[in-house]
């Protein structure tokens, strides 16, 4: 459990374990626990990552309904500058609940089917940090196939020739 919520503690504890992993004090307890944080954050095996995906990705997402791309900028800031097509929008600090809600509700509300643990989720903001929380709390709520687009709105713009 403690792995699955606090990631950041666990990187930290990881990096302080690892940089006194020679010292002979160190208990043997201590030395599993630090093999564990490794594996969890460090391993190319992890089943809980969240992948980073770029716009040539995300550029192919119009011709890939099976997959999901959510923009979780606020609605003013989409009326600023436009969306990526294929995206839907759900605000930070909505994602958890509307995750949550029933298959029928999320279809009415967003015209698309709700994903399955195993859909591939794309998260995307202004500039990728926003994406990456978005993606860490689908990632808890058991979504397994979830990205982020790191360059986000930015990468778009730029690579789409629109303004910022």
């Amino acid at each position: 459990m403690l792995l699955k919520y606090c990631p950041i503690a666990l990187r930290a504890a990881g990096c302080l374990l690892h940089n006194t992993r020679n010292l002979q004090t160190q208990p043997k307890a201590v030395n599993q626990l630090s093999f564990l944080v490794s594996q969890r954050f460090y391993s190319k095996n992890n089943n809980n990552a969240i992948g980073i995906v770029d716009y040539a990705t995300v550029k192919k997402l119009a011709n890939e309904p099976q997959k999901l791309l959510i923009d979780v900028r606020e609605p003013d800031e989409l009326k600023e500058t436009g969306q990526i097509p294929s995206s839907i929008n759900i605000p930070l600090g909505n994602v958890s609940q509307e995750l949550a809600v029933s298959d029928q509700l999320f279809k009415s509300k967003y015209g698309r089917n709700k994903p399955k643990s195993d859909t591939e989720i794309i998260f995307h903001c202004k500039i990728g940090k926003r994406s990456l929380k978005a993606a860490e709390a689908a990632n808890a709520l058991g979504y397994k196939n979830v990205k982020n687009y790191e360059g986000s709105w930015l990468d778009w713009a730029k690579n789409e020739g629109l303004p910022k």
